[in-house]
């Protein structure tokens, strides 16, 4: 009860104190005031970032007290708070030659240090200060210590001081979840799950090792283990909202729209909403086929966020499977503005040009796609496709020869498409030898093939091939 009561009678003293400076301030007077009050109220104007106070406080009071150490170090901390570090550090090396185990000073010039990007000296006094803290104190160096390699880009050293900390003190969930930050970073997710599952032998209630968990499976594409963790978490501590959100991404990755758009639901309930989620709902109900309910989301999220981008998306989508074509270039040309190197927004504007027959139009969208990213297959494809629905068979050849220079040869959707022009231009001997070897390769590739030319069959030597290799 006392803890309980101790910020609110702190708060009290405070505003009792500044009422009193202040009021002395306005009348012009001079009046006396405890060293220690003083203090007090430029350390809570500082908490509060009222720096024009805090100095005036510290200029009163230096006044009073000029042999004050502990005022020197309020006036180190009021010029790095604003931004005069040059001008702090060597007031607060000076001090250290006094107090050279006085935490805060060394804390102070790490704090200044790790905002100067001088990291390697941050750590030094971060470390300084462990060789005489106390056990609360530690826990919070140990994250220090931690974050200071982090900046570094040092994964590994992060690593070991994050576990020293959960040695020391396993309920630190700050460090359960810098840990797994840093085994994402070091791309050692098997190991960072092999961790949490060992930890959560020893410590089966903490929700922040089942949610990691969860994590570290479902970027393993172990989608069923990582609801069943997040499952765990949510179990134990039900407001956890992040834990929902992640839920709802693993049932999506295994196609379960229903159960994902239930958590989605239930996360309104825990927090405000987010864009995001009426974004996820709406992805999920087109998915379910309830294309009228899926514009509602996209549009609730286009109501808080007007620019978020993968709702311009969505509504783009529903438009062109519905057919509403001009509708759906209108809504992804929006997306564009927002955002003009999105790859799948131009992919997707060229395929419903090229469903429109503006073929010229679906070729400056992939061209223009192609000279970001000349790895995107899915755009050669449809860049080829474009020129053979205009008939244009030797550029798409040529084109072929262009991609095959950026994607894999041995793709064989590329292949048969190479198979089509080839045909068509009456280059039959190179096809057909190109066929077979397509066949033996990718027989599946030839159905699809068949969906777009199934006059390809009427051909006999082709209907021949087709029957021989078929399974």
């Amino acid at each position: 009860m006392h803890e309980e009561s101790r910020p609110h009678q702190e708060e009290e003293q405070f505003l009792a104190l500044a009422k009193a400076f202040e009021a002395m301030m306005e009348a012009g007077e001079s009046r006396f005031f405890d060293h220690d009050d003083l203090e007090f109220l430029i350390e809570h104007y500082l908490e509060r970032g009222s720096l024009r106070q805090a100095q005036q406080v510290h200029h009163f009071a230096i006044g009073l007290y000029p042999e004050s150490l502990t005022l020197q170090l309020r006036e180190a901390q009021i010029l790095a708070s604003n931004g005069k570090h040059v001008q702090a550090i060597p007031r607060l090396k000076n001090l250290l030659s006094f107090e050279p185990q006085n935490e805060e000073i060394h804390l102070t010039l790490a704090g200044i240090y790790s905002q100067m990007h001088e990291h390697k000296l941050a750590l030094q006094h971060f470390r300084e200060v462990m060789n005489f803290a106390d056990e609360e104190l530690r826990r919070d160096l140990y994250i220090d210590i931690a974050l200071e390699h982090e900046n570094l880009g040092e994964w590994k050293q992060a690593i070991r001081i994050l576990l020293d900390a959960l040695k020391e003190d396993p309920s630190n969930e700050t460090a359960l979840y810098e840990l797994a930050f840093c085994f994402d970073k070091e791309g050692r997710i098997k190991e960072a799950a092999s961790f949490y599952i060992q930890y959560l032998d020893d410590h089966p209630y903490s929700f922040a090792a089942w949610y990691n968990l969860g994590n570290a499976y479902q970027r393993l594409g172990k989608y069923k283990e990582a609801v069943d963790a997040y499952d765990f978490a949510i179990a134990i501590e039900d407001s956890f909202a992040p834990a929902y959100h992640q839920k709802a991404e693993a049932l999506t990755a295994l196609d379960r729209f229903g159960d994902a758009l239930e958590v989605h639901r239930e996360t309104l309930l825990l927090d405000a909403p987010q864009p995001s989620t009426f974004c996820y709902m709406g992805e999920c109900l087109e998915n379910l086929g309830n294309l009228d309910e899926a514009r509602q989301y996209y549009e609730q999220c286009l109501d808080l966020d007007p620019h978020f981008v993968e709702a311009h998306i969505g509504l783009g989508v529903l438009a062109d499977l519905q057919e509403r074509r001009d509708e759906a270039l209108e809504h992804l040309a929006q997306a564009l503005l927002l955002h003009p190197d999105h790859e799948d927004t131009l992919l997707m504007m060229a395929t419903i040009l090229k469903k429109m027959e503006r073929h010229e139009e679906a070729e400056i969208c992939l061209v223009q796609l192609l000279e970001r990213n000349p790895s995107v297959i899915e755009a050669w494809e449809e860049r080829v496709d474009n020129l053979q629905a205009m008939e244009a068979h030797e550029e798409a050849l040529k084109m072929l020869d262009n991609a095959f220079e950026h994607v894999p040869p041995t793709s064989s959707t590329l292949g048969y498409k190479q198979f089509v022009s080839l045909f068509a231009l009456r280059l039959d001997g190179e096809a057909l030898r190109l066929l077979d070897t397509l066949l033996l390769a990718d027989f599946d590739g030839m159905d699809r093939l068949l969906e777009t030319y199934p006059g390809l069959l009427d051909d006999p030597r082709v209907a021949s091939r087709y029957a021989r290799f078929k399974p």
